[in-house]
C-alpha cells in the first residue's frame, strides 16, 4: 500500500486514538449531544449539527462517529436522537467541501473504517422512474395540484400520493390533514424518485417518526447515503425483516449483516 501523505497519515493516528480513549470521544459526543439537544426547532438543530461536524477535525470526527453509533445502540436516548438526525440529514455530511469529504473517505479507508468511509459516498441507485412532473391519477397543471395538496378533499389528496412532482408532495407532506399512514404510503412508493423520499426524510414533522423511517429503509428506491445512514435506527426485528426482503444492494446487504452481528454480541 502506497505510504499516505503525511497530512492524512496523522489524521489516521488522530482516528485511532481517538478510537483507543473512549473518554476522549465521550467528551467530544457529550459536547455535541448538548448543543444538539437545547435547541427546540428542528432545523436550527441541523445547522447546530452542521457547524458541529464542521469544526471538528477530521481525525476527532471519524473518531467520534463509531462512538456515537456504540452509545445509541446500547440504547443512550439523546445518542440515538443524534444519530437518528445524522441518518434522516446525510447533507450534514455530504454538504462538506468536496476536498474535505475527499479526504475524509481516505482517511477512513486507510484507518480500516470502510463501513465509516461509505458515509462519504453520495452516489444513488437507478430508479428506473423518468424526471417527470406529471400524476397519473390527476389530469391539473401542477400549479393546480399544489392548490390541491393543500386543500382538506380527502379523495383528492389521496390521488395526490401517486404525484411525481417534488413540489406537490412538499405540499402535501406540510398539509394538517395528512395522516402518518398517508405519508408511509409516500415513502413506500414504488417506483419513486430519490427526491420524493428525500423530501419525506427531510421534514420535521415526519422523519421523527418510526414507521415513516422505517418504509423509507424498506424501498429500494431510496438513495444508498440516506439508506445507508437509516439502517443503524431501526430495531433488530425489523432488520431481520429488511434482510429477507432482499430490497438492498450487496454493499448494504454486507453493513446490515454486520450491525445484526454487533447486536447478537
Amino acid at each position: 500500500m502506497p505510504v499516505p501523505p503525511p497530512n492524512l497519515a496523522s489524521a489516521v493516528a488522530r482516528v485511532h486514538s481517538v478510537l483507543s480513549d473512549a473518554g476522549e470521544a465521550d467528551r467530544t459526543l457529550d459536547w455535541w449531544m448538548h448543543k444538539f439537544e437545547v435547541i427546540a426547532d428542528r432545523g436550527l438543530r441541523r445547522n447546530v449539527l452542521f457547524e458541529l461536524v464542521e469544526g471538528t477535525d477530521d481525525g476527532t470526527l471519524l473518531g467520534v462517529l463509531p462512538r456515537l453509533d456504540a452509545r445509541a445502540e446500547s440504547g443512550e436516548r439523546v445518542a440515538r436522537w443524534l444519530q437518528t438526525e445524522l441518518a434522516l440529514t446525510p447533507s450534514v455530511l455530504t454538504d462538506l467541501s468536496y476536498e474535505r469529504i475527499a479526504d475524509l473517505y481516505a482517511i477512513a479507508r486507510l484507518a480500516g473504517l470502510d463501513r465509516l468511509a461509505a458515509r462519504f459516498l453520495t452516489d444513488r441507485p437507478v430508479s428506473g422512474v423518468t424526471r417527470l412532473t406529471e400524476n397519473p391519477h390527476l389530469d391539473m397543471s401542477a400549479g393546480e395540484r399544489t392548490a390541491k395538496a393543500r386543500s382538506f378533499d380527502r379523495m383528492t389528496l389521496d390521488r395526490l400520493m401517486h404525484d411525481r412532482d417534488p413540489r406537490i408532495i412538499a405540499a402535501l407532506l406540510d398539509n394538517p390533514r395528512v395522516v402518518e399512514r398517508d405519508v408511509i404510503r409516500v415513502a413506500a412508493m414504488r417506483p419513486t424518485l430519490p427526491d420524493i423520499l428525500e423530501l419525506v426524510a427531510g421534514h420535521a414533522r415526519w422523519a421523527p417518526r418510526y414507521r415513516v423511517r422505517k418504509a423509507l429503509a424498506f424501498n429500494p428506491h431510496t438513495p444508498r447515503a440516506l439508506a445507508r445512514q437509516l439502517l443503524p435506527t431501526l430495531l433488530r426485528r425489523d432488520l431481520i425483516d429488511l434482510q429477507g426482503s432482499r430490497v438492498l444492494g450487496p454493499d448494504l446487504q454486507l453493513e446490515l449483516q454486520a450491525l445484526l452481528q454487533r447486536s447478537k454480541e
